[in-house]
């Protein structure tokens, strides 16, 4: 992932451009213990098991029996103000009309790929008659597979999503907009860097002609353009995707969120390779200088920033 160095700069390594995730998450967060953690996810997976039906319930919580514990945590949460914070933006974050969905998505975020998996192939079998929910589940399969590095798998669950949608949507109705990324994401992961371009720019088409355009959505496609020119070593194009990213993400986001910091970051890059050290160090400073008013120290993104930064004032 990110930028190989060029003949031109091959005295310094610029810190490997940082892509923002696809769903968000807080998964193993720097700022908990594992013991909190672990009361976090004790707790929403007791909230959900007890959503469930009776026939499920048993198999569930046996399955994922270390998760569960008779005893109400909320209290021992409430207790820790950031904890109860990030537990409440969690139990939002999961949320699912089918609680076994959201079980699902709490595995999702855990990094339990193996139980969620499971759980959403289950839930999968039981909504044959729902094409919507077919797809999202389909798409969180695929999700599920590209964090394990299977591309080759994350793929054929991905396009099972765009198959079926197209059984019942045209090619360029703006729900597709994030299976072509996702299709997209996997292709820049194998280095088919022309498909990886394709399927973006179709996203990006899509949201850019939607009238229901999700403003977020065509600054997280821009940026991902960018980021395969910079895979390319075309630095001009990556520069240009990435100014235009910055550019929406200023208006959308709050001045100290990490987005903003990856906006900044993802151009100190493409600034870096074509020569313009100065201005590459300028973003570089703003991306350290937001994270370190959002995110804990030892947070990686955190230390990227500081590591892209340090290297770019090497070579000045």
């Amino acid at each position: 992932m990110g930028c190989n160095v060029s003949a031109a700069t091959a005295t310094v390594t610029p810190s490997a451009t940082i892509r923002p995730r696809q769903t968000s998450g807080t998964r193993n967060n720097q700022s908990m213990t594992d013991e909190q953690s672990h009361l976090m996810y004790a707790q929403l997976f007791k909230e959900l098991t007890n959503q469930i039906g009776e026939e499920d319930r048993p198999r569930i919580i046996s399955y994922c029996s270390d998760l569960y514990i008779e005893e109400n945590l909320a209290d021992s949460i409430e207790k820790n103000s950031e904890l109860n914070t990030l537990t409440n933006y969690m139990r939002e974050k999961i949320q699912d009309d089918d609680p076994i969905c959201s079980i699902g998505h709490l595995m999702l975020e855990m990094g339990s790929y193996e139980r969620a998996e499971y759980i959403y192939l289950k839930a999968l079998s039981t909504q044959q008659d729902d094409w919507i929910r077919q797809a999202s589940l389909l798409n969180n399969l695929g999700k599920i597979h590209q964090e394990q590095e299977k591309y080759v798998k994350a793929l054929e669950y991905y396009q099972k999503a765009v198959e079926l949608q197209h059984q019942h949507l045209p090619e360029d109705h703006f729900s597709l907009s994030i299976d072509y990324n996702n299709i997209g994401s996997v292709y820049q992961k194998q280095n088919k860097y022309d498909l990886a371009l394709e399927y973006f720019q179709r996203a990006l088409n899509i949201e850019m002609n939607s009238l229901q355009k999700h403003d977020e959505l065509v600054a997280l496609f821009t940026n991902n353009i960018g980021l395969v020119y910079n895979d390319q070593k075309n630095f001009s194009q990556g520069l240009v995707y990435h100014e235009k990213s910055l550019e929406m993400n200023d208006k959308l986001l709050p001045s100290t969120h990490p987005t903003l910091a990856l906006s900044h970051h993802n151009l100190a890059i493409s600034l870096f390779f074509l020569g313009r050290l100065q201005q590459a160090l300028e973003h570089a400073k703003k991306a350290v200088d937001i994270t370190s008013q959002s995110l804990p120290n030892g947070h990686p993104q955190r230390d990227a920033h500081q590591d892209l930064m340090n290297n770019i004032q090497k070579k000045i």
